[in-house]
């Protein structure tokens, strides 16, 4: 619930922090490139579907996804229709398993540090306030629909600034 912003990956203007970034102190004002969170057409595309019940076509995420293979000639491991019908397809039965089991932590050692693979991922800022790492966009689309307030994430980039607060300290607390 507290991730209200997504940090805008756009090479181009702001460094490209994936997986292998995780948990890197660094510094600069990479923090201050954020949106709203619902402004990612992934997310808007999954409340729209699972909240709103629209189609998946109605949302417009087929016609996006197509177009992003045409200018890259793939995108998120699709090339055809078919294969965006049925990454969609997918995500229905992530959706439907996450309603009825909620999110398994399946946490696992990798290179030598606990990685979440296919988690969502969370950068903090100077301030160690979360920002959504744009990786994992459908499993927060899907967790803001049913309303979850807590899911599993793997730790992103972290400002020097959240260090100074102990925000990892509070954020590995137990919930009360």
């Amino acid at each position: 619930m507290q991730l209200t912003r997504i940090y805008t990956r756009n090479p181009a203007q702001t460094p490209d922090y994936k997986r292998r970034h995780s948990g890197m102190v660094l510094a600069g004002d990479w923090d201050h490139h954020t949106e709203p969170l619902d402004a990612s057409w992934k997310v808007a595309a999954c409340l729209a579907h699972f909240r709103d019940g629209k189609t998946w076509e109605d949302t417009g995420v087929y016609d996006r996804m197509q177009a992003m293979i045409t200018e890259r000639g793939q995108f998120d491991s699709c090339r055809t229709m078919d294969d965006i019908v049925a990454r969609y397809q997918k995500i229905d039965a992530l959706y439907a398993d996450i309603q009825k089991n909620g999110f398994r932590d399946e946490t696992v050692r990798k290179y030598g540090a606990l990685r979440l693979p296919e988690g969502v991922y969370v950068h903090l800022d100077r301030a160690g306030k979360p920002i959504f790492g744009a990786i994992g966009n459908h499993r927060i689309g899907i967790a803001r629909a049913l309303g979850l307030t807590r899911i599993p994430a793997q730790l992103g980039v972290v400002h020097p600034g959240a260090l100074a607060g102990n925000t990892l300290d509070r954020l590995r607390a137990e919930p009360a």
